[in-house]
């Protein structure tokens, strides 16, 4: 195997700038999803079970990170979970893969999470509506947590179709056996 092409999210765009991205993300989906359910049926928003909002907004992140390690479930004995803070405060689940994973594969394991989650969320906010704000809000955010796995997949689609991946300390390594070069 050859290595096509090496690439780290972090490193390549920079964390204020991914930081500003999310932020810009969560404004517009909020945004647009707020305003489109409004127009779609006008009801009278409750603040009924905020409790609840606010344990589904604690949750969201982990919920995401464990749709990710369910798909990779044949994969689970090269699958390795870290919890770590960054800015000492704010906790970040990593799933190390320790394995290579096809690339089309690996592609459906980082948007799952995104269309899984987000869907159940825009059904959530149609089929309660007394309750959009909350739905949108949690929409939002998540879309804001799916940006780094959007961004991976734009680098792994021009990827040769039987490239393989391959996570390590410096990034996502792209390999390709010596006949695709």
């Amino acid at each position: 195997m050859h290595c096509w092409k090496t690439f780290n999210i972090k490193h390549e765009y920079g964390t204020t700038r991914l930081t500003l991205w999310s932020v810009i993300i969560f404004v517009l989906v909020f945004s647009f999803s707020y305003i489109s359910f409004g127009y779609l049926d006008p009801v009278q928003y409750t603040d009924d079970f905020v409790w609840l909002f606010f344990i589904a907004l604690l949750f969201l992140y982990p919920i995401h990170k464990l749709v990710h390690y369910i798909s990779l479930f044949k994969y689970r004995k090269n699958v390795q979970l870290k919890l770590k803070f960054d800015f000492t405060f704010i906790p970040v689940i990593n799933i190390r893969l320790k394995d290579l994973i096809p690339k089309n594969y690996y592609i459906f394991v980082l948007l799952l999470p995104f269309l899984l989650i987000n869907s159940l969320l825009i059904f959530v906010a149609y089929s309660v509506p007394e309750y959009t704000h909350y739905s949108t809000i949690l929409l939002a955010f998540h879309s804001s947590i799916c940006l780094m796995d959007i961004l991976c997949v734009k680098n792994l689609l021009p990827a040769p179709k039987n490239a393989v991946i391959e996570e390590t300390p410096k990034g996502y390594e792209i390999l390709v056996p010596p006949s695709n070069l």
